[in-house]
């Protein structure tokens, strides 16, 4: 199969060079990533050439919608802001995954926020305000992020590959219907609060992370129809409870490599009626929580942890 003839407009944009030689699509790549979204009405107005040239570059960024820190934006902050501009943009389809990724080294998270179901003000917590966004790292202890995430209102957003550390709050939480939030070889640790807070209804999905050496529980999940699944994970040396999950959370533990252990509390916890924490084979639930200082398995007031076959 023959490939698609570059366009005129895509020959001109490949052959025109700058002074120093760097292709002008390059360059404009290069430039603040704000001086080509946010200011595209001035640019255009220079001439037919730039405004060209600002088409061709966004139809390259609609095609993979990427931002990259600190390539393109200087934090975290100024990426939400950026995310929200590119939403509003008629060359966005709804339901698009926006990826922001994250390079080496640290991320600080500046600020406070408000997050519905939570007592008091939440300190070096990023509020996500876009739907449909994708946090991407380097890798755990690669990319590490200095402060928390809150995933609220009905949002749907994943993260992978970080290291999450909250001295100030908790590491990440997930709360109200229809919230979804995923975590791909995360680890959250030294984080001042819980590490993973999911409450009121929202659901948590975590593959291969790590949750340790939290000043409160590794896991917290409450409320009824609230769940989590967990599958090779590990929730280890939290000055609380490993997993804790109460008044109607439900919690599915899965593959063998998921563990709970060494917690100053309990190891799982399942507090309150209707609220279930099901460890499914292969992963075994008398050897997959062991070391706890008070019990590995502890059912309080109509709460249940159960081995369950594997499930599909």
């Amino acid at each position: 199969m023959s490939s698609v003839a570059p366009t005129a407009l895509e020959q001109r944009v490949n052959l025109v060079q700058l002074q120093d030689g760097i292709p002008i699509y390059l360059w404009l790549r290069s430039i603040s990533f704000l001086t080509v979204c946010e200011q595209a009405v001035s640019v255009r107005g220079m001439s037919r050439f730039f405004r060209e040239c600002s088409d061709v570059y966004m139809q390259k960024f609609w095609s993979e919608p990427t931002i990259r820190l600190p390539q393109d934006v200087s934090s975290l902050a100024r990426a939400m802001k950026i995310c929200q501009y590119l939403m509003r943009q008629e060359g966005y389809v709804e339901g698009t995954t926006m990826v922001v990724v994250l390079g080496s080294g640290v991320h600080e998270v500046v600020g406070s926020c408000q997050v519905a179901g939570l007592f008091g003000t939440q300190q070096k917590t990023l509020s996500i305000p876009c739907d449909n966004l994708s946090f991407v790292g380097q890798g755990e202890g690669e990319t590490i992020v200095d402060g928390g995430f809150a995933v609220e209102n009905g949002r749907k957003v994943s993260f992978e590959g970080l290291t999450v550390k909250n001295p100030s709050g908790s590491g990440v939480v997930a709360s109200g219907a229809g919230t979804e939030m995923v975590l791909q070889s995360v680890t959250v640790e030294d984080c001042q609060y819980h590490g993973v807070y999911v409450r009121d209804d929202a659901k948590l999905v975590a593959t291969g992370c790590q949750f340790h050496q939290n000043g409160w529980h590794g896991v917290y999940v409450y409320g009824s129809t609230t769940t989590a699944r967990l599958t090779n994970c590990t929730s280890h040396h939290n000055k609380r409870d490993g997993v804790y999950a109460a008044y109607g959370a439900v919690v599915d533990l899965m593959g063998e490599g998921t563990s709970v252990h060494d917690n100053e509390g309990n190891g799982l916890y399942a507090l309150g009626h209707g609220t279930t924490i099901n460890v499914y084979q292969p992963c075994v639930l008398n050897d997959m929580s062991h070391g706890n200082k008070e019990q590995n398995i502890n059912m309080e007031y109509g709460g249940i942890v159960q081995q369950k076959e594997s499930k599909k």
